[in-house]
């Protein structure tokens, strides 16, 4: 287990309410950062999301996913209830900022969804490591969990690094823009999403 990084503490104040906030650092790199917005809960099992970055949605709002959508019922739910936010530096599914910008043109130019943007790229499709996600919710005593995703590969990659995690969905409903979006994530790459049927053919 990776427990050689740094840790600093304070209270933010968000649109959502106060949250205690903890930066976990394992270098000098951003990348190296691990964030977390974290609320009392009553429960063996808090609510978590672990939550990859999304600059596109969550800085700039392109409206080609859903995933500034996911982080703020995220946050809303976890204000409620109480749990865990966990937040990685690592955008494009841990592909990094200028693969996802060559993959938003290819889809632009192409119509490539983001399954098949990844095999034109010579990319894995999410080659994304939980372990220091792990250390962190092992480090808040969170080592049983609901897990906000609809993506059996984050609950399987948390549970290869010990944490409990049952799954709760977290499921945004599709707009014009993201449809196609969603619909590769659950078709090509497994995502559970019911808002879409399932291929009758299979």
């Amino acid at each position: 287990m990776q427990n050689n990084y740094q840790v600093a503490d304070t209270i933010l104040e968000t649109h959502f309410g106060a949250f205690q906030f903890h930066c976990f650092s394992w270098g000098k790199h951003e990348e190296d950062n691990v964030l977390c917005l974290s609320r009392p809960w009553e429960t063996d099992s808090p609510l978590v999301r672990v939550q990859s970055a999304c600059y596109t949605a969550e800085i700039f709002r392109s409206l080609d996913c859903d995933c500034h959508e996911q982080l703020e019922e995220s946050l809303r739910r976890i204000q409620s209830q109480g749990g865990i936010l966990v937040y990685m530096l690592c955008d494009g599914r841990g592909t990094g900022l200028l693969q996802k910008v060559k993959g938003l043109e290819l889809g632009r130019t192409q119509g490539l969804d983001t399954s098949d943007v990844c095999q034109v790229l010579g990319l894995d499709q999410d080659p994304r490591d939980y372990e220091r996600v792990a250390a962190v919710l092992q480090r808040l005593n969170a080592c049983s969990i609901r897990l906000l995703t609809n993506n059996p590969r984050k609950v399987d990659g948390l549970r290869h690094h010990g944490i409990n995690a049952m799954r709760e969905p977290l499921e945004i409903i599709a707009t014009a823009h993201s449809r196609a979006y969603l619909e590769a994530k659950k078709r090509k790459m497994g995502h559970l999403l019911m808002q879409f049927p399932d291929d009758p053919l299979k």
